[in-house]
């Protein structure tokens, strides 16, 4: 495997770690501005994710404490394979736990679980684990803070997907760089056309 074994992955080594990637959705620059706005009083009196910093990931890998020098061309060909079509994102519920508070749909997205099974089989296939343990359940984090649970339906974050990114994160420094970019440009799926089953 490319990917470093499970049992490297301690908590205490994830802290040191410096390199994140992982697939993702943007919003598009005026939305994201507009959604932290919205959603500010939701932080509880804590900074809000900066607005190009707001996204869907798709997929993740493990963290790394060195960039690791075969696994992203790995990452930029298992993206490459990857095909799907355009496709509606609507976040429209709060839910806060402890330590975030994020954005969240309410009903199934059908295309977007599609797109995840898509790269996570891509990725796989060119012999890069994903995360330990991650379990795909689409949100967009706004906020980092301690605080009471939330629940609750907001007016509707809704944008037009039209490609997926590989983002590498600096840990430290909290920045986002893309890497690669694909358009989402295939063929629609006939049994998602019209079709939102409830989540």
């Amino acid at each position: 495997m490319l990917a470093e074994s499970e049992g490297e992955w301690m908590f205490e080594k994830r802290i040191k770690a410096a390199h994140r990637f992982f697939f993702a959705l943007y919003p598009p620059p005026i939305l994201a501005r507009q959604t932290v706005e919205a959603m500010t009083p939701f932080a509880e009196g804590a900074r809000m994710m900066r607005p190009e910093r707001l996204h869907v990931t798709l997929d993740i890998l493990n963290d790394y404490a060195e960039w690791p020098d075969e696994i992203v061309p790995a990452l930029v060909a298992a993206g490459s394979t990857v095909s799907a079509a355009p496709f509606d994102v609507t976040l429209d519920t709060v839910s806060g736990g402890a330590h975030t508070v994020a954005l969240r749909p309410r009903l199934k997205n059908a295309p977007l679980e599609r797109l995840h099974r898509s790269i996570a089989a891509a990725r796989a296939g060119l012999g890069v684990d994903g995360r330990y343990g991650y379990d795909f359940s689409p949100h967009m984090t706004l906020v980092y803070r301690k605080g009471e649970s939330v629940s609750r339906p907001v007016a509707p974050i809704s944008w037009a997907a039209e490609e997926f990114v590989l983002v590498h994160s600096l840990i430290g420094p909290a920045r986002h760089e893309v890497i690669a970019r694909w358009p989402l440009n295939g063929v629609p799926d006939a049994a998602d056309i019209g079709q939102l089953a409830l989540f």
